[in-house]
């Protein structure tokens, strides 16, 4: 599937023409701890009235994990509780320099706390976050626990060796309705499907069967004893169902191995 994203430097964009020629369209909302784009409203709005498959992205400045969690609460102000097509997108990268002049670390561990951070505070209202990133990025720099990757590479094809769900493969395409160049992208994953699928609400029976973005709550269900496994790896839960679990972890803020205790407390009060 082809799309492109935009942002104000896009401005006015002629959604009608441009669904006939994209199926999907990422959107600016704002960048850093307080910016809103001007546009974002504009594009999201005329996006969805075209037709279109819609998705919205933040920019980041963050130089620490604290930045980094108060543009995820700023980025989740601007959007208000909407839901979109795909996983809310953190942009990470230094594409003005920012970062370099403010004496940022450039180093893995430093990139990827920061990264990690959005991503937990987005997860914990109920979202997927995705990682948008350049191959050298990803490759030197990123290693978190996301829900998707969306690879900024401009070439012919992509040669990244990870997995990524969406490729912008350029920063000079042309659509109709779009003046000037425009970035353009090809999707992969169609998570509209991935989120029907989740509403069935999945029964894991078998470790395997669990998704990367599980792993971390799957482990902390076992440190609290709520499942158990055995030597092969198969999950000893009667009527086990892990997939609500983990939803269930999302809700209380990650911190599903103090629900039993909660619920405990909630009864002796009941009573």
């Amino acid at each position: 599937m082809k799309g492109i994203d935009v942002s104000k430097h896009n401005g006015a964009v002629d959604w009608a023409r441009a669904a006939g020629s994209i199926d999907f369209a990422i959107i600016r909302a704002g960048y850093g701890k307080t910016y809103v784009d001007p546009w974002f409203e504009r594009h999201l709005a005329g996006a969805q009235v075209a037709g279109l498959r819609v998705g919205v992205y933040h920019y980041s400045y963050a130089l620490n994990a604290q930045d980094a969690r108060t543009e995820a609460r700023h980025l989740l102000d601007i959007i208000n509780g909407r839901r979109f097509d795909m996983p809310l997108w953190f942009d990470m990268e230094d594409a003005d320099g920012y970062k370099k002049k403010h004496g940022f670390s450039f180093t893995r561990s430093n990139i990827s706390a920061i990264t990690q951070a959005f991503i937990d505070v987005i997860r914990a209202a109920g979202y997927k976050c995705g990682v948008y990133a350049s191959k050298s990025w990803f490759e030197d720099y990123i290693h978190v626990d996301a829900d998707a990757v969306w690879l900024a590479q401009w070439a012919d094809k992509p040669t990244y060796g990870g997995k990524f769900d969406i490729w912008q493969n350029s920063d000079k395409g042309t659509v109709p309705g779009v003046t000037g160049k425009v970035d353009t992208n090809i999707l992969y994953t169609e998570f509209w499907n991935e989120q029907e699928d989740e509403e069935t609400m999945k029964t894991y029976t078998h470790t395997d069967q669990m998704p990367d973005w599980a792993q971390n709550t799957f482990r902390r269900l076992i440190d609290a004893e709520i499942v158990k496994v055995d030597d092969k790896g198969e999950i000893a839960v009667q009527e086990c169902s892990v997939q609500p679990m983990v939803y269930l972890d999302r809700l209380c803020g990650g911190q599903i191995e103090k629900l039993p205790d909660a619920i405990k407390v909630l009864q002796t009060a009941i009573m």
